[in-house]
């Protein structure tokens, strides 16, 4: 129906409780702020550690939607399942698996007071400055000579490999580590082998190692052979070199003949 150029509803919009319109409205602005980091932080991956009082916020927001009655009915019952739509649940939804999905909660220790950063957490942050600080401050512009930089960063290097190896709750480590440590790891390690080429250096002796032991595992099958094929035919069994005499003694006979 339309009057005046304006077009107005054809039913009536019953007014919500105004506890709970003001709860809808913190929650849409925290959905706000949470997205608004999420994409900031979204590469190099830093989500966790940078978002994480966004979420708190968004989070707490959506419990005092549910917990909050007012007539007997819960605020979030009242913006929820009520259309196909459902665009409140559905925002909620999505944003929880973006933290979900990299396993933020990892990252923290989760308290009374709210999320603290883990030792672990900072430790590895530690870690991770201390191999990257390492590898800027030796990186020569007029050189593409890598090779003192793996010299000098390769114990920074490792330590920070083997630590977070250590940290993983099962043989892969995706699946159970925090994304911002991960991504960390990723990148130190793309760096580490693909612009600095460090790992060609470790494959050296472990090639040295991998060529002598197919030598000595060899050898055995190599002197079996020349004992089978290659050893004097007075070894042989006289009935053997009988034949083999005769067999030349023919031959000769025969090309004579011919």
């Amino acid at each position: 129906m339309k009057s005046d150029g304006k077009y107005y509803r054809s039913y009536i919009e019953f007014p919500q409780p105004e506890l709970c319109s003001k709860l809808l409205d913190s929650f849409a602005e925290s959905a706000s702020n949470f997205t608004v980091c999420s994409i900031k932080y979204a590469r190099p991956i830093r989500l966790c550690e940078k978002c994480v009082d966004h979420y708190a916020q968004f989070h707490a927001i959506y419990e005092n939607l549910t917990d909050t009655v007012v007539n007997g009915t819960s605020c979030l019952a009242l913006f929820i399942s009520q259309d196909r739509l459902n665009a409140i649940q559905e925002f909620h939804d999505n944003l929880m698996t973006i933290w979900d999905k990299g396993n933020c909660n990892d990252c923290f220790d989760w308290t009374a007071d709210g999320p603290e950063i883990k030792n672990s957490t900072l430790e590895f942050n530690k870690m991770f400055s201390n191999t990257m600080n390492c590898i800027t401050s030796n990186m020569n512009p007029f050189s593409n000579n890598t090779k003192e930089i793996c010299n000098k960063c390769m114990g920074f290097y490792i330590r920070l490999d083997d630590y977070y190896k250590s940290l993983s709750k099962d043989s892969i480590g995706v699946d159970s580590i925090c994304m911002d440590i991960v991504d960390s790891m990723n990148t130190t390690r793309s760096i580490w082998s693909k612009n600095l080429h460090c790992c060609d250096i470790r494959k050296t002796p472990e090639l040295i190692f991998l060529t002598c032991t197919v030598i000595v595992a060899i050898l055995p099958l190599l002197f079996y052979i020349t004992v089978r094929y290659c050893r004097p035919i007075r070894d042989l069994p006289n009935v053997l070199k009988e034949s083999r005499f005769k067999q030349s003694i023919l031959r000769s006979v025969q090309g004579r003949i011919n």
